[in-house]
């Protein structure tokens, strides 16, 4: 297996690799890529028309793998704006495979305090905060988390996992890449999903708050909706770092979430 756990080229079966290759042309390399927890395909494809990235699940996949590629798959024609289009999708064999254009670029964008990443990833949260959810099955971040409040409804995409490899930066562009985990919500979600990351990579609490303050969404949000939500992932993350106390991640991030509570209660 690949280093990323990715299933190679060879190791599908012949009916895929063939589905595949009559919408992609023939396969002439293949190389691993990324890393992906519902994923078991994660693959770029060269072909003579092309590079082409394919992800997918396998039959050993449950349910909810099979329904994020599938909700990923579903959102595709309605984030052509800010994410790249889906190119095809086969099934056989208990195999789900879909394909997506390579996109140029980097592959992974850097959220440290004055990297140049910083005004192309906070230009596409802008576009797509402006994105409603379109009438395709997915869950709502209220009912998920738990929040009965006014100020947590909204018919937004919201795309919750905004980590720096869901972006691919190309100059002054980015791309969002990995709807699979989207929900329907107020639009201010996704910046404050990306928020724990830039004070990871080193932005104070308060700092990176500003630097997301020219999105229109975000700059609206009800600061004590903020605060409660805030409160609560804070919580969530103490809980998971007390139940494992030697994970240096689940220290790290019960500390960053920590420093942002702390942050957001300094407010009222």
């Amino acid at each position: 297996m690949p280093d990323n756990d990715s299933a190679g080229w060879e190791e599908l079966p012949a009916a895929v690799r063939q589905g595949i290759e009559q919408h992609a042309g023939p396969v002439t390399a293949t190389e691993a890529h990324g890393e992906g927890v519902s994923t078991s395909v994660r693959l770029i494809l060269r072909t003579r028309g092309g590079s082409v990235f394919a992800k997918g699940t396998g039959p050993d996949a449950d349910d909810f793998e099979r329904d994020r590629l599938t909700l990923g798959a579903a959102l595709a024609p309605h984030v052509a704006a800010v994410s790249p289009p889906l190119l095809w999708r086969v099934t056989a064999d208990g195999w789900d495979i879909t394909g997506w254009p390579l996109l140029p670029g980097r592959p992974r964008a850097s959220l440290a305090p004055g990297s140049p990443d910083i005004p192309a990833v906070v230009g596409i949260l802008q576009e797509l905060a402006e994105i409603q959810a379109p009438s395709v099955p997915m869950w709502s971040t209220g009912k998920v988390w738990g929040f009965d409040d006014p100020g947590f409804g909204g018919g937004a995409l919201v795309h919750t996992d905004p980590h720096p490899a869901n972006f691919v930066i190309d100059g002054s562009r980015a791309w969002m890449v990995d709807f699979g985990w989207a929900m329907r919500g107020p639009a201010w979600v996704t910046s404050a999903r990306i928020i724990p990351h830039l004070i990871d990579e080193g932005w104070p609490p308060a700092d990176a708050e500003r630097v997301l303050s020219v999105i229109p969404a975000w700059a609206s949000a009800p600061p004590g909706t903020v605060s409660a939500y805030v409160a609560d992932l804070a919580r969530s993350f103490e809980k998971s770092y007390r139940q494992r106390p030697g994970n240096p991640h689940r220290r790290r991030w019960h500390e960053i979430t920590r420093a942002w509570a702390d942050h957001r209660a300094e407010l009222s």
